[in-house]
């Protein structure tokens, strides 16, 4: 935060943002961190808990496709409903080709803001109106929740005096390619400090 600034940045970062670093909504930052995938942090990737059942879900042949840290700073906005990427088929549903895994690094409660979903919204044709009430899953520091990329999502705002961050980890299909999000067609590289 303070590289963006010192650069003069702020701007930028809120209107369009940089290929690792983005604005998500007011106070509420996506930092990309392909460190995470090492064998440094063997524990959150090869040797993760949840990689069972990603697999099972996904398939054997898969790879991670983002890793980062989205932290939400106290007063942040509450987002607004998204998914995280599109159906592969507009006219028919198809098993999930991408799943999210986020890890809290703080007990997610309603104070800090944790993130809304709508259940079946990820059914081909429910997004706008699935007929079903939002959750929220108040996880505690490590627990992993587990999600469609298609699912209807949002965080909500941080009402507490601490930041929120939540490690996040996207597996795909082995022959999905994300050209959406942190795209270096979309956004700007960070310039390094001199």
């Amino acid at each position: 935060f303070d590289t963006v600034r010192r650069l003069g940045l702020e701007q930028e970062l809120i209107d369009v943002g940089f290929t690792t670093f983005k604005t998500r909504s007011r106070d509420r930052y996506d930092l990309r961190i392909p460190e995470f995938m090492t064998k440094k942090f063997s524990y959150m990737n090869t040797k993760a808990p949840w990689l069972p059942l990603v697999k099972a879900i996904l398939g054997n042949k898969i790879k991670v496709v983002h890793t980062g840290v989205m932290i939400s700073f106290p007063g942040s906005d509450t987002q607004p409903y998204h998914m995280d990427g599109p159906h592969l088929n507009e006219k028919k549903h198809l098993p999930p080709h991408i799943l999210n895994v986020f890890v809290p690094l703080v007990d997610l409660t309603p104070e800090v803001g944790p993130t809304e979903f709508v259940p079946t919204s990820h059914i081909q044709g429910n997004f706008w109106d699935p007929g079903t009430k939002p959750i929220t899953i108040n996880a505690g520091v490590g627990q992993c929740i587990l999600f469609d990329y298609r699912i209807k999502h949002r965080g909500l705002g941080n009402k507490s005096s601490t930041r929120r961050p939540v490690i996040y980890i996207t597996y795909a299909k082995k022959d999905f390619k994300d050209v959406k999000n942190f795209s270096k067609k979309r956004y700007k590289k960070l310039p390094k400090l001199n």
